[in-house]
């Protein structure tokens, strides 16, 4: 291909579930092409992707549900991985991606930055990844909201002893295995006995605490998390359950992560996942103890908009990344894309 060629980033969606349809809207709308679509609801399968992202046209491509067809029958730049968010779990998924050298970009929050959670899998795929000349980035909404953010804030701090995070989510906009693995519903000894003792995954921060560091080029000490339960002062309906959540009981719990540097910065945030009522919204506020102490906000965010919207503008920097599990803080800052959304291949 001649130097200063344009094409169409060719892009397989691998989870069409609530953020797969947003996503490709996103991407559709981008001027992407969606070459190839997965996913195992039967409900949606032999779909054309149009009808599922709501955009009431035809485009030819339908869900399909053997990975392996699709992957093997497209000619992609990319995949997009929507799936689940630890990295044992998408460790396949993203194998049958890279072994194809088709780069990778996912919604996983472990995947943020997962050296230090999950070192044996990243470093497998990282290799693989090298070998096949592909690349393998986590982002979302904690890529520009949790990570950078805050580190572009702390360039107007000129001490800082501390940055202290909280960010929330909706426990109802993401299943029921969600919202069972936060206790929604458990009484307070029910939470002690089964969460506060069972949490062996890291909380979704754990990672972006980490890249955080990282970017503000902080080597990490440890990191460590507790689980306390969010107890509702009057009976709630939770939707997901379906059943109505007494008063004392856990509609949620909050993940509170704490990481130590070897500079004595310390990175602390709780991530607040619980049942909303009418009214209430995400929450994404942090402040910088230092001199000047500095705190900022982002008035209830659309979490899933943000992170869908993150992962299409992220393409062309992990297209353009170097092969291998890399991961944001090492990209440049995250930036609009707009239409049409081409990348610029050069020679090859």
């Amino acid at each position: 291909m001649n130097q200063g060629t344009w094409d169409k980033i060719r892009v397989v969606q691998y989870g069409c579930g609530k953020m797969g349809r947003i996503l490709m809207r996103y991407l559709l709308e981008k001027g992407a092409e969606i070459v190839g679509a997965i996913d195992t609801d039967e409900s949606i399968i032999d779909h054309d992707i149009g009808e599922i992202a709501g955009l009431n046209r035809q485009t030819g491509i339908k869900v399909k549900c053997h990975e392996e067809t699709v992957l093997d029958n497209c000619d992609a730049d990319i995949a997009i991985l929507a799936l689940q968010s630890y990295l044992p779990d998408m460790h396949k998924p993203i194998l049958e991606c890279v072994t194809r050298g088709i780069n990778v970009i996912t919604t996983s929050e472990e995947a943020l930055y997962p050296w230090t959670t999950s070192p044996a899998i990243t470093n497998q795929l990282d290799a693989l990844a090298k070998r096949t000349g592909c690349t393998i980035v986590g982002s979302g909404m904690q890529d520009v909201f949790w990570v950078n953010f805050p580190a572009l804030i702390a360039g107007g701090v000129h001490k800082i002893s501390e940055i202290e995070g909280a960010v929330s989510y909706n426990v109802e906009d993401y299943g029921i295995a969600l919202a069972r693995a936060h206790g929604v519903g458990l009484t307070p000894e029910e939470f002690e006995k089964t969460v506060a003792h069972s949490l062996s995954m890291p909380a979704y921060v754990w990672n972006s605490n980490e890249a955080l560091c990282m970017k503000m080029g902080w080597s990490i000490e440890k990191t460590q998390q507790k689980a306390i339960p969010v107890l509702a002062d009057h009976d709630v309906k939770s939707e997901t359950l379906g059943q109505v959540i007494k008063k004392g009981n856990a509609i949620g719990m909050s993940a509170v992560v704490t990481t130590l540097t070897h500079q004595g910065i310390v990175v602390e945030t709780q991530c607040i996942g619980k049942v909303y009522e009418k009214g209430e919204g995400d929450l994404c506020e942090f402040t910088i103890h230092g001199e000047p102490d500095t705190r900022f906000s982002v008035s209830k965010p659309d979490t899933v908009a943000h992170t869908c919207a993150t992962i299409v503008n992220r393409i062309p920097d992990v297209l353009h990344a170097p092969a291998g599990f890399f991961t944001m803080d090492k990209l440049p800052i995250p930036r609009h894309q707009t239409y049409p959304m081409f990348l610029n291949i050069g020679e090859c």
